[in-house]
């Protein structure tokens, strides 16, 4: 990660806006590798302020792929906030910006969540975002999980 994926210009960009990165060397700090549970590294684990848990990560990510996770991250910690707005944005992102992206079927699924959610959104908000879940993603296991609202 410190060769590839960090020093691009657009990573140290996107965690410096997003985030208040810690980097932890855990042959140096064993109490934190047990009390976040880090079983192999690079771990990237994104915290709100308060220490709750959002998202967690392990292993090499290249740039691309870094940054589709950490839109994700952004994206579930505001689900879990209620902010269907902000998380819907991030949701989009990764489909628009990282089409190629494993996590896209995932993001549509929250996308189609996040939709339903806002202030005046239906489950045929949901549902239209899910039709696309499934016509593009028909494998994945989050079609499987949209698959009731078509049943």
């Amino acid at each position: 990660m410190d060769a590839v994926t960090y020093p691009q210009d657009k990573v140290a960009l996107f965690i410096n806006d997003h985030f208040v990165p810690v980097k932890i060397h855990t042959d140096d700090h064993p109490e934190l590798t047990e009390k976040y549970r880090v079983p192999w590294t690079p771990a990237y684990i994104v915290l709100d302020a308060d220490g709750t848990e959002h998202y967690r990560e392990t292993g090499y990510l290249p740039p691309e792929d870094f940054l589709a996770h950490m839109n994700l991250a952004l994206g579930r910690s505001a689900l879990e906030e209620r902010d269907y707005s902000t998380a819907a944005g991030y949701f989009q992102t990764i489909v628009d910006r990282y089409g190629a992206s494993e996590l896209v079927p995932e993001a549509l699924y929250f996308l189609g969540v996040c939709k339903n959610r806002l202030q005046g959104g239906t489950a045929d908000d949901r549902k239209a975002v899910w039709k696309r879940l499934m016509e593009e993603h028909s494998k994945s296991d989050w079609a499987k999980k949209a698959s009731f609202a078509f049943e």
